[in-house]
């Protein structure tokens, strides 16, 4: 029992460590999955640009 009770600081600690550690994983995982649709997005209005260019050369 004593032994227990030694281990539960520790515990704690790494219950604070892993919450961190999973904050920042998910905050550089939507700042990944942001760019990827900024990349598609820029994509898609370059080629309306382009389609609105072809009509008012038309």
């Amino acid at each position: 029992m004593v032994k227990i009770i030694a281990i539960l600081p520790l515990l704690k600690f790494f219950i604070y460590v892993a919450v961190i550690v999973f904050i920042i994983w998910f905050v550089v995982w939507i700042i990944q999955t942001q760019k990827e649709h900024n990349t598609l997005l820029k994509e898609i209005s370059n080629k309306l640009d382009v389609l609105e260019n072809n009509k008012k050369e038309e």
